[in-house]
């Protein structure tokens, strides 16, 4: 593959993984280092294999049919089968929104910008980008604030690097497998993320004179290296969670005094994975819901977004002193968000067998095995989060 062809493919795996390191993701991971340290971070990495997993077959069934999911499924099996499968997916959705404009208001306090202001702010933005209908140029700005996301998480754990921890550990315990939870919910949340590699897949590929082979080869190649970089990410703030000390970190105040001067570096880490995280849900909302409605227009995309995120923001407004409720829901979202998305997984996984609409690409009996059992491990960590 040549440099050219990298340059003129990168982006839709990239994107969707990096909003997989979202507010919550990267509270989980610092409530994840208060309590057991470094001793997690083999547990995270090693599920990089699931993600990766999961996401190259959403990418991949966008190269080859050009389509979203949304869409595939209600053509090949019914418009209801595919309400049924994206409609979890839209509620989930809401309570992202929820979560990104809670870390957004953190990370605003710690920068030492009013909360309301930074709000208003990056909701401003998120409306200028997700309604310019330029994807081209909403790519590139999603790009950007991925590599300042990666600058500032690595920025922020230099001074919190500690050699002599131990970096594995396992216990039956309800609170170590309740975290075990969260780490799996943190893989698969937001959902939408396997919406938008496949529609953005579809949508730029399609416009791109590269053979298909090559397409597919880079799919596989951005989807593991993106998912290396976000369970990195993950870990980092693990490690920036195991220097924070005995307190509360959904507290801002709290946080500001343990940071010190690394505060201000936290604070854009959180407000660039949020504010990422935002413009990915409400893409990938509009073409997952709309494609299985048949209903796929600009008007449609703008109900779509008014009904999720203007709520999610009065919400939270009126939450500024008690942002800590919404975040602990997050968390309690996030280790029960595995069931969410099975339902669409399984579906993603019968597309991947089905040889009419894979043609030669369709995944062998080998493949699909595997894939189908990643799910049910997936599964099985949002049971555990239910009956903790």
């Amino acid at each position: 593959m040549s440099f050219k062809d990298f340059v003129k493919l990168f982006g839709p795996a990239w994107i969707a993984l990096m909003a997989d390191a979202d507010a919550a993701s990267i509270i989980g991971g610092i409530s994840t280092g208060e309590q057991y340290g470094y001793r997690m971070i083999w547990f995270v990495l090693i599920l990089s294999i699931p993600l990766f997993f999961i996401q190259e077959a959403s990418g991949k069934i966008g190269v080859i049919t050009n389509s979203g999911i949304g869409k595939l499924i209600r053509e090949y099996y019914s418009k209801n089968v595919s309400i049924i499968a994206i409609f979890p997916v839209f509620f989930i959705d809401f309570f992202t929104y929820l979560t990104e404009y809670t870390g957004i208001v953190i990370g605003s306090y710690l920068i030492g910008i009013n909360p309301l202001i930074g709000l208003i702010i990056f909701f401003t933005l998120h409306i200028a980008i997700v309604l310019s209908k330029r994807y081209e140029l909403t790519e590139r700005i999603l790009i950007l604030i991925s590599l300042i996301l990666i600058i500032a998480s690595t920025i922020a754990i230099f001074p919190k690097l500690y050699f002599n921890e131990s970096i594995f550990y396992f216990s039956t315990s309800k609170s170590f497998l309740y975290y075990i939870a969260i780490n799996i919910g943190a893989v698969v949340t937001p959902p939408c993320m396997l919406i938008y590699q496949s529609s953005s897949t579809a949508i730029k590929y399609s416009k791109i004179d590269v053979d298909q082979r090559t397409k597919i080869r880079w799919v596989s190649y951005e989807t593991i290296i993106g998912s290396i970089i976000t369970e990195i990410l993950i870990v980092f703030s693990e490690i920036i969670g195991t220097g924070i000390g005995d307190i509360n970190p959904l507290d801002p105040y709290q946080l500001i005094l343990s940071l010190g001067y690394l505060h201000y570096i936290f604070g854009i880490l959180l407000i660039s994975s949020a504010f990422l995280t935002l413009i990915v849900v409400s893409l990938s909302s509009s073409w997952g819901l709309l494609e299985a409605l048949n209903k796929n227009n600009f008007r449609n995309m703008l109900k779509i977004y008014t009904l999720e995120s203007i709520p999610a923001i009065i919400i939270v407004s009126f939450m500024i002193k008690k942002f800590s409720v919404v975040l602990n829901f997050a968390l309690t979202l996030l280790s029960l968000s595995p069931l969410v998305v099975t339902i669409p997984a399984i579906l993603i996984g019968i597309i991947l067998s089905n040889r009419k609409i894979m043609k030669e690409n369709v995944y062998s009996r080998r493949r699909i095995i595997i894939y189908y059992v990643i799910i049910i491990l997936i599964a099985v960590g949002g049971i555990i989060g239910f009956i903790r």
